[in-house]
């Protein structure tokens, strides 16, 4: 439905929440006021841990106390099989746990080790003998600390993650795609934004450094995430409201996820292409202390600093801060660099059952909008890279985010298990720049026109759900059951210039602050509700893994426009759902196969029927494989897919709006994570085949997708030199090679698309650990990185009007230390 109001409709106004989304809210907060006094509490006993086991099937009970106790558990099911545990409740050691969960069986227990323990059945009847006499038995061996999906990583390789399921499951399990990034990767790397972190990841597009420095703007699979809300999540939870907003501080993330392909079954409205998560650092059970002091190209200088510890005597109470300061130029002229990032958080953890994190955190920014400019300036040079094309007394970027929000969960007395996160987010920017792509330079000039933009955006979400494991016949089960809730706001109020201002490229004279039409304000206001009612089961039989689940959401969104009080208002709904099987070989082999879908609304009205646009919806087939050799830190993936976007809104030369759009995207991705021996190994090549099969451009038809390349590869790798006779020293570098790419909307002098050249990348690492020099050293560590190592040009557009150079030779040099 369409109004027009004949008014600006004020931002102040506010708008009523259905009543049916004030009850789901209602019951999320219903359930975290019901969960808190279960809390008990912990008593203060040298090496204790409160354990809470009902009585219930022994393999069950077992698998329960190696989650309490936080250690890793493996074992032949057939040694407890038939078995029941006592009830186990109550503040013990694990041994005493573990011997009070076994009485009454015919097992016993010795400890081999400080986090090993093996577990015999009496000698049976008949027990196979060995050569030396001893009894040959099926053993249930314990070991290790257990990765969590949501915590650290030694190294490269992650092997567990959440993306995929909202759940604490092995990505080995999980029938999609899914890469970690992780904390060691983005140190080792120097990642200064979330798209430089993600470059060495298959099926992944970015736009330049110019412009990731200030957003994130990132491509998967050949499909948009930085659209709005449409893929961009933190800590499960959608974070912003608008690409501009700002982006994540790599320093604060404790790794990255990457989920490929359709995935609203989980996280309701996005794009096909999938989504990022970044997970934030939170307290830890070590002690951690870290300073990190930077100096680098265009005169970059920068702390950072990490920290983490006790309150109290019982260590219940934990806390992190975690903070960088940087003061830096830009190899463009007269743009600086400049961010502030804090993030305290704080984890309330009584007993083994209950947890409760408050994540916040604080980011400014403070540089200069890079503008995009035209194809024909960038390919040719015409522009130099430096160039500031802006106004200084003009020309700004200055955001500042506030995030609040926690983590919860208790697990019941049952096995259930009860999680809830939410989160506020809020954002404020002020940019103002002058538009260097309205035409291409000529006679050595280039005409700007002005943008004033100032903007506001919020959002609120809450994300609620039940899990529980049990045991039904032969299979093994972990259910899901959520609701979550996200409401955003974006209030843009956008003006631009009375006229053309000229910059001469060669001789640059700037002209000062331009005249700016006040009276046309260009910007809107926009709101959306959506509410999403989620199902998964993941099933286990023998070596079999199903995952099958099915989600149903609500959505209602307006947009009122500044320039001449109209408001569109629509609401839609949608059932999305997916389906996988995995088959784990005993040799570390698991072929798997899915199908998902995904579903995004739009505001507005088709030209050609008058109706109301309908929702884009994404289809996925997808079949892969993963290879993780036992006994090994190393994991091998491939998948091939089909994903396909229909309802995509197309507009015709007359800017009119037509939903006759479909592209798909067909590829290949191989990827390789290892750790082995002193070497680190991540190496991803990608075939992306992201075609246009229906627009209104008839020219655009058969066309590859703007800023997606067809072949990328990549290889990262690291070696510690110490069996070399160099001991504390590392080294380490990687080459990262991106494909030519298509500008959809400009051709040649033959009538043929034209396209940005592709190119290859280099980086390199070098580091030093002084403690291998002295033990009074201890900690401390020099890392210099070099990115773009032989100083290549080039650039991405997005359009024949978004063109923007990449990031030249780049040095840095960090002095850390660590106790």
């Amino acid at each position: 439905m369409i109004e027009n109001t004949g008014h600006v409709i004020s931002q102040r106004v506010r708008r009523q929440w259905p009543a049916a989304l004030m009850m789901r809210i209602a019951f999320c907060l219903t359930a975290l006021l019901t969960a808190l006094p279960m809390i008990e509490a912990v008593a203060q006993t040298a090496g204790a841990r409160t354990f809470n086991i009902p009585s219930q099937p022994l393999n069950r009970a077992l698998r329960v106390l190696a989650d309490q106790s936080g250690i890793q558990l493996a074992y032949r099911t057939s040694v407890a099989s038939g078995a029941t545990s006592p009830a186990v409740s109550g503040t013990m050691s694990t041994e005493q746990a573990l011997s009070r969960l076994l009485s009454g069986s015919n097992l016993q227990y010795s400890f081999t080790g400080a986090n090993t323990v093996t577990i015999l059945a009496d000698i049976p009847a008949g027990a196979g003998v060995n050569v030396d006499g001893s009894i040959q038995l099926d053993p249930i061996v314990i070991e290790g600390q257990r990765e969590s999906a949501w915590g650290p990583v030694d190294g490269y390789v992650a092997a567990r993650a959440a993306a995929g399921t909202k759940t604490d499951a092995p990505i080995i399990e999980t029938p999609q795609s899914v890469s970690v990034v992780t904390k060691d990767l983005l140190t080792d790397q120097k990642a200064t934004s979330l798209a430089d972190a993600l470059v060495y990841t298959p099926g992944v597009s970015v736009q330049s450094q110019t412009f990731s420095r200030m957003v994130d703007d990132v491509m998967l699979r050949g499909f948009n995430l930085a659209s709005g809300s449409s893929g961009m999540l933190r800590d499960g939870l959608k974070l912003q409201s608008n690409v501009y907003d700002g982006g994540q501080e790599p320093y604060g993330l404790e790794r990255v996820e990457v989920l490929r392909g359709a995935s609203s079954v989980l996280y309701g409205q996005l794009s096909p292409g999938g989504i990022i998560n970044g997970v934030s650092k939170r307290p830890t059970l070590e002690p951690l202390h870290e300073v990190n002091v930077e100096y680098g190209s265009y005169e970059k200088k920068q702390m950072s600093f990490d920290f983490s510890d006790a309150l109290d005597a019982g260590e219940t109470l934990r806390y992190r801060l975690t903070g960088v300061l940087r003061d830096a130029e830009n190899w463009v002229d007269d743009v600086p660099d400049d961010k502030i990032y804090l993030a305290p958080a704080l984890t309330w953890q009584p007993d083994a059952a209950t947890s409760l994190t408050l994540l916040s955190s604080y980011q400014h920014v403070n540089t200069r909008f890079a503008t995009p400019l035209d194809y024909t300036d960038v390919s040719s040079g015409r522009i130099p890279r430096d160039l500031f094309i802006g106004e200084p007394d003009f020309d700004l970027y200055k955001g500042d985010i506030y995030t609040l929000g926690y983590v919860f969960e208790h697990e019941f007395d049952s096995g259930l298990k009860l999680r809830q996160n939410a989160r506020y987010f809020h954002s404020d920017v002020d940019w103002n720049y002058m538009m260097g792509n309205l035409s291409p330079v000529i006679d050595g000039d280039l005409y700007r026109l002005a943008s004033y933009r100032t903007e506001k955006s919020y959002g609120a979400t809450v994300d609620t759900s039940l899990e529980r494991t049990f045991d039904w016949g032969a299979t093994e089960h972990t259910a899901l059951l959520g609701v979550d809730y996200y409401r955003r706001g974006y209030d843009s109020h956008r003006y631009r210039g009375t006229g053309f201002v000229p910059l001469n490229v060669d001789a640059p004279v700037y002209s000062g602050y331009p005249d700016i039409d006040f009276g046309t304000d260009r910007g809107s206001d926009n709101v959306s509700d959506q509410v999403g009612i989620y199902i998964q089961d993941q099933i286990k039989y023998e070596n079999w893994i199903l995952l099958i689940g099915g989600r149903h959401d609500w959505s209602d969104s307006s947009t009122t426009s500044y320039q001449n009080g109209i408001e569109s208002r629509q609401k839609d709904a949608a059932f999305t759902g997916r389906a996988g099987l995995v088959y784990q070989f005993d040799n570390g082999i698991a072929p798997y196969v899915s199908v998902s879908q995904s579903f995004s609304p739009q505001i507005g009205m088709d030209t050609l029927t008058g109706a109301s646009l309908e929702p884009n919806e994404g289809l996925q087939y997808e079949a892969g494989v993963r290879y993780q050799p036992p006994g090994t830190n190393i994991l091998l993936s491939a998948a091939v897919y089909e994903l396909t976007q229909k309802n995509v809104v197309s507009f015709d030369l007359f800017g009119d709006a037509y939903q006759v759009g479909k592209v798909r995207s067909r590829g290949i991705e191989l990827e390789a994570r290892a750790e082995y021996g002193n070497l680190g190994l991540v190496s991803a090549y990608a075939y992306t085949d992201a075609n246009i099969l229906e627009s209104a451009l008839e020219y655009e038809v058969g066309q590859q997708v703007d800023m997606v390349p067809r072949h990328t590869f990549s290889v990262w790798a690291d070696y510690k030199l110490g069996s070399l006779g160099l001991k504390g020293m590392k080294v380490g570098g990687g080459l990262r090679y991106i494909g030519k790419t298509n500008v959809t909307d400009s051709i040649d002098v033959l009538g043929e698309p034209v396209s940005v050249p592709g190119y290859l990348l280099a980086d390199a690492m070098v580091s030093y650990d002084f403690g291998a020099l002295d033990q009074k050293y201890d900690g401390l560590s020099l890392t210099v990185n070099a990115r773009n190592l032989f100083d290549k040009k080039f650039y991405t557009c997005a359009g024949a009007t978004g063109c923007r150079y990449g990031e030249p030779l780049t040095v840095t040099g960090t002095l850390s230390y660590k106790w």
